[in-house]
């Protein structure tokens, strides 16, 4: 049993949301939710999330999103889950410990208010990969929840992006000679996600030549062929993901980077299976302006 029901149940009789095991899902539902439109969100998301464990027999989780539900329906403040709170494997702390620093960027930029469906959907969506990762057994749940979470984030990241402002007419200026198409390879270290010091002066080259020339940036994440394919999508998919951030923090809005993981396929050297090849740990960087 996970810590956060651990943690539920051994103050059960104290909270009134809460009774035996499996019981919080019905007190949920009766509920009418009040609040802001984010909380609303979120008591709908946490209550799909109860009702899906509970129909798995969990009742322990099932428990756990129930009282999120509940309280989330009074307009309460309620926080994603906390990487302490579950017991993750440790290959995957790293990831999930970026998301949610991405996720509480996101909600201390107002994203609860700018954009409340989506920002709801992305902190339910994180408890759930973090609840599935936590058990670890079925990877398509993982997938799922870790998906979900994505693309509810870019689309409360391009929620949270300033409008531009709107150029006064000018006459036509002159036609300039386009800046050629450049790209970059980043790599990595076995089995690894982290960025190194020569790699961050690289992304700062590649930021400054963007705005300079106001480019497309499209990232493409690969691996070698060492473990098995759906790990190595999602070490990809980490990689690409660690290099979008990288230029977050510079300035390139993550909204604007295109994403693209193709795990162990196209690699830069061919390799038989299970073969470290350090050429093959990358992200393919591509600045255009087409």
């Amino acid at each position: 049993m996970n810590k956060i029901a651990n943690a539920f149940i051994a103050g059960i009789g104290s909270l009134a949301l809460a009774g035996c095991a499996g019981t919080g899902l019905e007190s949920a539902k009766d509920q009418t939710p009040t609040g802001s439109e984010f909380s609303k969100s979120l008591y709908d998301g946490y209550l799909g999330l109860s009702e899906g464990e509970y129909a798995e027999y969990d009742f322990a989780d099932s428990d756990v999103f129930a009282q999120k539900a509940s309280l989330a329906g009074t307009g309460a403040e309620v926080m994603p889950d906390e990487i302490s709170d579950r017991d993750l494997p440790e290959d995957r702390v790293g990831a999930l410990s970026s998301s949610r620093a991405r996720l509480m960027s996101a909600m201390a930029a107002g994203a609860a208010a700018k954009s409340p469906q989506s920002a709801a959907e992305a902190q339910v969506m994180f408890d759930c990969w973090m609840q599935e990762q936590e058990e670890n057994r079925q990877p398509e749940d993982i997938d799922a929840c870790q998906a979900a979470f994505s693309s509810a984030m870019t689309k409360v990241e391009a929620d949270l992006e300033e409008p531009k402002a709107v150029a006064a007419v000018a006459p036509e200026p002159k036609p300039v000679p386009q800046p050629e198409d450049k790209s970059w390879v980043i790599y990595f270290g076995f089995d690894s996600a982290d960025l190194s010091a020569e790699n961050a002066e690289k992304i700062k080259e590649i930021v400054t030549y963007a705005k300079e020339n106001d480019a497309k940036v499209s990232l493409t994440g690969h691996t070698d062929r060492v473990g098995s394919d759906d790990y190595n999508n999602l070490l990809s998919v980490e990689r690409a993901s660690a290099v979008a951030k990288a230029m977050g923090d510079q300035g390139i809005a993550t909204g604007e980077v295109q994403m693209i993981s193709l795990g162990e396929k196209d690699p830069a050297v061919a390799t038989v299976d299970e073969v470290k090849e350090p050429l093959n740990r990358r992200v393919v960087v591509k600045v255009s302006n087409n």
